[in-house]
């Protein structure tokens, strides 16, 4: 049976044209689309009603921008759109600019739960054969995308426990008290192991090692 397309990013004009191009170009049908919080939870609240999501696969901006969400102050929306739609046994396919090898690693991990990666500045093309791929119950990752993600998952290896725990700490708090504050140690701790992550990342902010690693806010 071939599965219908859920289209969840706040452009209008970008849904338009990706429904068109499929629908046109392919035996896909876009079923439901979203541009705003409120729509992704009415389309998942019908799910709830049928008690059933079968047959979709969710194409989703990681960047999408939410008058409200559980997520709205820790990271994109898009990646708590996934793992909604991901729990309800809907795959998606996380669709973004950001397409940085961090941002591959974490929409793709078992905490965010994507089946595919496409950038935004990919050909209409790569998107579809990444639905096709999904659908048939395989992984996508595009493949300019691949040197990347494999460079952040090469970086992460090296991380000891406690960078990981600050690594994610950073992206949910905006200040290095905050930072401190929540993992229990002193902010000359916390500057610390900044330096080594800086080190391991090839950066030298705060700025530059959340675009990397994918949690840029």
């Amino acid at each position: 049976m071939i599965p219908n397309i859920i289209l969840c990013d706040d452009h209008a004009l970008l849904r338009t044209g990706i429904k068109s191009w499929i629908e046109t170009h392919s035996k896909y049908k876009v079923t439901h689309e979203a541009g705003t919080w409120a729509e992704c939870e009415k389309i998942l609240e019908a799910f709830r009603a049928s008690c059933s999501a079968n047959n979709h696969i969710a194409v989703v901006d990681i960047s999408f921008k939410a008058e409200y969400s559980p997520a709205a102050h820790e990271e994109n929306c898009g990646f708590e759109i996934i793992r909604r739609f991901t729990a309800f046994g809907v795959p998606c396919i996380a669709y973004s600019s950001h397409d940085s090898g961090g941002f591959v690693e974490h929409a793709v991990s078992r905490a965010v739960g994507a089946k595919g990666f496409v950038s935004k500045n990919a050909d209409e093309e790569i998107l579809l054969a990444a639905i096709c791929a999904v659908s048939d119950g395989k992984t996508y990752i595009q493949a300019e995308l691949v040197t990347g993600l494999l460079e952040v998952n090469h970086i992460t290896q090296t991380f000891t426990k406690k960078e990981k725990l600050l690594s994610d700490a950073l992206a949910i708090h905006n200040t290095n008290a905050e930072v401190a504050a929540a993992l229990g140690i002193t902010e000359k701790t916390v500057v610390n192991y900044l330096t080594i992550l800086y080190d391991k990342a090839g950066v030298k902010s705060k700025l530059e090692f959340l675009e990397k690693m994918g949690r840029l806010n």
